[in-house]
């Protein structure tokens, strides 16, 4: 982890940066799809989510941690959300779709003060601060 400064414009370089944005996901998608099928199934993704800990880590400011049963719940409403055709499995297309529109969501959010934030190696974000600094480094 680290701890960067971003905004926006942060966040909306990454994303029209279509030709990096799109090696990103494809690269964390072939990391998820543990059975190399060109397909995340539920437990696929629900493994992922499980990984990162988001729920148990940074939510629930009373303290308590959901229940197995209520994360379960949480990442199959996930899951859905991201499978746009219900088949029972997300494509990349439908992977990298999700991960925009969330980015998107990130970057209207922030708006264009700059936020201090702790940021896990590897995750979309961290990515979208190192490409900005490489950009900058090189202009």
């Amino acid at each position: 982890m680290s701890v960067e400064i971003l905004d926006a414009s942060t966040i909306r370089n990454f994303i029209n940066d279509s030709d990096f944005f799109t090696k990103t996901v494809e690269e964390r998608f072939a990391v998820i799809d543990s059975n190399h099928d060109g397909l995340l199934s539920y437990s696929e993704m629900a493994s992922e989510l499980k990984k990162l800990r988001i729920i148990e880590t940074h939510f629930g400011t009373d303290g308590t941690v959901p229940s197995t049963d209520e994360l379960d719940q949480l990442y199959h409403g996930m899951f859905t959300h991201f499978d746009h055709d219900g088949n029972g499995s997300i494509d990349l297309e439908e992977y990298k779709s999700e991960i925009r529109e969330l980015m998107l969501a990130i970057e209207n959010g922030l708006g264009f003060m700059p936020v201090q934030m702790v940021l896990e190696e590897g995750s979309f974000l961290k990515l979208a601060v190192e490409r900005e600094m490489t950009a900058t480094v090189n202009a």
